[in-house]
């Protein structure tokens, strides 16, 4: 409903507008607005098949949308995830004993996690608030992240241009595959939860 609101809403927009218009979309998408921004990103290129926006501008404007969103998201788990972990109540979640290898996997695994959760829809916002919290550095993020976004704007940009893809198809397999991967994300953070927790 908010997603067909939200396009609506879009398709009312011209010229710099709505530029502006899909920026703010993907990128309020990619920091946990409830619009599924693989199926904005698809939309976003049918728009500029049917003429109304240009594909240089728009697929520029949906990688700085998209990277930005990610990154926001990132240094919020940098600047108060990393502050939250350590305080008292938090230590029945996450042993304070424990951050310092939790945070040593994160610099070794972090960068290829940054670049395969671009391409896993729904997951984003949480997978980078988590590798901002155990300190991902930064450096990392940005070059991963980004360039997993030059790699999947152009292939959605591509497929509906040249493979005719249609956001109204991929909407459905997106939901479920998102359900499915929040359900083995849920899964994974409770089972490394109960490795952290003290043997009796």
């Amino acid at each position: 409903m908010i997603f067909d609101l939200a396009l609506l809403f879009l398709e009312t927009l011209r010229g710099g507008d709505a530029y502006l218009g899909w920026f703010l979309a993907l990128f309020s998408s990619g920091i946990g607005a409830p619009l599924s921004q693989d199926t904005l990103l698809l939309a976003s290129a049918a728009w500029m098949r049917v003429g109304q926006l240009q594909q240089i501008p728009l697929m520029a404007i949906a990688w700085l949308a998209v990277i930005g969103g990610d990154l926001l998201t990132f240094w919020t788990g940098r600047h108060f995830g990393a502050r939250w972990v350590r305080r008292p109540w938090a230590a029945r979640i996450v042993p304070p004993q424990h951050l310092p290898a939790l945070e040593e996997r994160v610099r070794r695994w972090g960068p290829l996690a940054a670049f395969v959760t671009r391409f896993l829809p729904g997951q984003r916002t949480t997978v980078f608030f988590l590798l901002g919290t155990f300190r991902m550095p930064y450096r990392q993020m940005v070059v991963f992240d980004a360039f997993a976004a030059l790699v999947q704007v152009p292939l959605a940009f591509y497929g509906v241009r040249a493979l005719g893809w249609q956001w109204q198809r991929w909407r459905g397999p997106v939901d479920k595959v998102d359900t499915l991967l929040t359900v083995a994300l849920v899964l994974v953070l409770i089972a490394a939860w109960q490795k952290g927790q003290p043997k009796r």
